[in-house]
C-alpha cells in the first residue's frame, strides 16, 4: 500500500478516482499489525474499485486532528475528497468486506444495472 503524508495528502487524494480506503495506523500497534494481511487480501479482491493507502498517524499529526482520529487502527473511507465512513478498531475481514461492498453500492460509477 502506498503511504500518505501530511504534505502530499490533499494532492494525492484529489487525483485518486473512486473509493479510497486509508489505513490509519501506528507502528507499535498490535491490532494494526494484525489488520495488515486482511487489508492486503481485500486490496486484491477490490482491485480497480478501491484504492488503498496507509497513514502513520504518529508521523502525520495534522491528519489526526483533521479527521479526529483518536484510536488506531482506523479505516477511513473517502469518496470525492470527503470522508464518508470509518471503521475504528481491528475488525474481521468479513465486517470490512461488507462495509466496502455497501459503500461501493452507493457510488453511481460502481452500480450494476
Amino acid at each position: 500500500m502506498l503511504e500518505l503524508f501530511d504534505k502530499t495528502f490533499d494532492d494525492t487524494v484529489s487525483k485518486t478516482k473512486g473509493l479510497i480506503l486509508i489505513d490509519c495506523y501506528s507502528e507499535d500497534c498490535p491490532p494494526c499489525q494484525a489488520l495488515e494481511p486482511i487489508l492486503d487480501k481485500l486490496k486484491m479482491e477490490f482491485s480497480g474499485r478501491v484504492t488503498f493507502f496507509k497513514l502513520n498517524v504518529l508521523k502525520n499529526p495534522d491528519m489526526m486532528g483533521r479527521f479526529s482520529l483518536f484510536s488506531v487502527p482506523t479505516l477511513l473511507f473517502i469518496y470525492q475528497g470527503k470522508p464518508i465512513a470509518e471503521i475504528i478498531g481491528a475488525f474481521p475481514e468479513k465486517t470490512i468486506h461488507l462495509k466496502m461492498q455497501s459503500l461501493l453500492e452507493g457510488i453511481p460509477e460502481f452500480q450494476v444495472d
